[in-house]
C-alpha cells in the first residue's frame, strides 16, 4: 500500500475504530507532522490484548473529546510499532528522515504533578472521564496505518540491525520490563508467571534476564505452555491437569519470591496469593475488568506485598537493548504477519486461535 493524492490532499490507508466490533479500513488524509513531531512510515504494528478488548467491547476509546488530544472516535488502532522517519517537524533535532525507529505511545500532560516526577503513565490528565487511555492508538492516531505522526520525546532509535518487526515487540515487552523492576526482582530469586500469553511469556523473559534461577508457568491452554518451552523455559504445567500449588509448593513450601499475575482471572489470582512467600510480591500484571476478590488477610499476615502496574516510564531504552541483545529469542514470540486490509481477521484470529503469541501487520503487505 501506498499513500495516494486526491484533490490537493495526501491519503493513507488506516484501520479506524468507530466502536464496539465496528473496525473500518479507509483512505484518510496525511497531515503533516507538527513542530515537535516526526512523521513514521510504519513497518511492523502489533495487535494487542487490548486492541481486542477495543474491538469486542468498545472501551478505551473516546466518544467524548479526549481531555489532551481532544479526539474522539473514529481514531487509527495500533500502539505497538516501528517504522521509518520519513519527515521531521522543524523543531525536531534528534532525528532525520531515514531513520528507524520504535515508538512509545505515551500520551501526558507534561504538567501535573506525577508527569513531574517522571511518573508520566500516570498523568492525572491522561483518562478521559468516559476511560478512554493515555496512549497513542487509544486517544490519538496511532500505527495501523501507512504513515503516522509521532512526538519526537517519545520516539527511539533502534540500533544498527535490529529489524522492524523487533522494534514492534518493544512496547509490549516494555509493559513487562516495567513489572519486573517494579517488582524488586533481584537474581537468584524464584518466580511463578501465570499465563502463558504474550504478556506472560514476555514476563517471563524480562524475568530470566533479571537473573531469576527458578520460573515456574501456568496455563491452561497446551499450545500456549508448548511456545514456553520453545523459549527455553523448562518448569511449564498445566494447570487444568496439575495441581499447581501443590507442585511448586513440593519445591518451595513457603511459596515463591515473586509472582506474576498475567492471566487476569480469579482463579488464578487465587492461587497467585497462595503461592506468594512471606516477605514476597505479588505483581499483577493482567488488566483486570469487573469485579474480582483478594486474599487481604492472608498476604497481610504473610507479610507480603500486592504491586499493580499500568503501561510504563522511563523504560523504553532499557527494554530496546534487552531485545536488540537477545534478537532470535524475542523473534519467536512472532506467530503471524498479515496486511493491513487483514486487521481484523488477525484480532479475531488472537481471540480464537491460541497458537498466536504476537501477530504484526505491515501496511506495507
Amino acid at each position: 500500500m501506498q499513500a495516494f493524492l486526491r484533490k490537493g490532499q495526501v491519503l493513507m490507508k488506516a484501520a479506524r475504530i468507530y466502536g464496539k466490533q465496528d473496525l473500518k479500513i479507509e483512505d484518510v488524509e496525511l497531515r503533516e507532522p507538527k513542530d515537535d513531531e516526526v512523521q513514521v512510515k510504519v513497518k511492523y504494528v502489533g495487535i494487542c490484548g487490548s486492541d481486542i478488548h477495543m474491538y469486542q467491547e468498545g472501551s478505551g476509546i473516546p466518544y467524548t473529546p479526549h481531555p489532551l488530544t481532544g479526539k474522539t472516535v473514529p481514531l487509527t488502532e495500533g500502539h505497538e510499532f516501528s517504522g521509518e522517519v520519513v519527515k521531521v517537524g522543524k523543531d525536531v533535532t534528534s532525528f532525520s528522515a531515514g531513520d528507524h525507529v520504535c515508538i512509545e505511545p505515551a500520551i501526558a500532560c507534561g504538567k501535573c504533578e506525577f508527569c513531574r516526577k517522571g511518573l508520566y503513565n500516570y498523568c492525572v490528565n491522561g483518562v478521559g472521564e468516559d476511560g478512554s487511555l493515555q496512549f497513542i492508538g487509544f486517544s490519538e492516531d496511532g500505527g495501523m496505518a501507512e504513515y503516522t505522526n509521532v512526538k519526537e520525546n517519545f520516539t527511539f532509535k533502534l540500533p544498527e540491525g535490529m529489524d522492524y518487526d523487533l522494534g514492534a515487540l518493544v512496547e509490549p515487552a516494555t509493559v513487562t520490563y516495567q513489572a519486573v523492576r517494579d517488582s524488586g526482582l533481584v537474581a537468584g530469586q524464584s518466580v511463578v508467571v501465570f499465563g502463558a500469553g504474550p504478556i506472560g511469556l514476555l514476563t517471563a523473559l524480562m524475568a530470566r534476564v533479571a537473573g531469576a534461577t527458578k520460573i515456574y508457568i501456568a496455563d491452561l491452554a497446551e499450545v500456549r505452555l508448548q511456545k514456553a518451552r520453545e523459549l527455553g523455559f523448562e518448569d511449564v504445567i498445566n494447570s487444568g491437569e496439575v495441581d499447581f500449588v501443590k507442585h511448586v509448593h513440593e519445591q518451595f513450601p513457603s511459596g515463591v519470591d515473586v509472582v506474576f499475575e498475567c492471566a487476569g482471572a480469579q482463579p488464578t489470582l487465587n492461587q497467585a496469593v497462595q503461592l506468594t512467600a512471606p516477605a514476597g510480591v505479588l505483581e499483577i500484571v493482567a488488566l483486570f475488568n469487573g469485579d474480582y476478590k483478594i486474599d487481604i488477610a492472608t498476604m497481610q499476615n504473610k507479610g507480603a506485598q500486592i504491586h499493580t502496574t499500568m503501561g510504563y516510564a522511563n523504560a523504553f531504552p532499557q527494554t530496546i537493548s534487552i531485545v536488540n541483545q537477545h534478537r532470535d529469542l524475542f523473534k519467536k514470540l512472532i506467530t503471524k504477519k498479515i496486511g493491513l486490509d487483514e486487521t481484523e481477521e488477525g484480532i479475531k484470529s488472537l481471540m480464537d486461535d491460541k497458537s498466536q503469541v504476537k501477530i504484526l501487520i505491515s501496511p506495507e503487505k
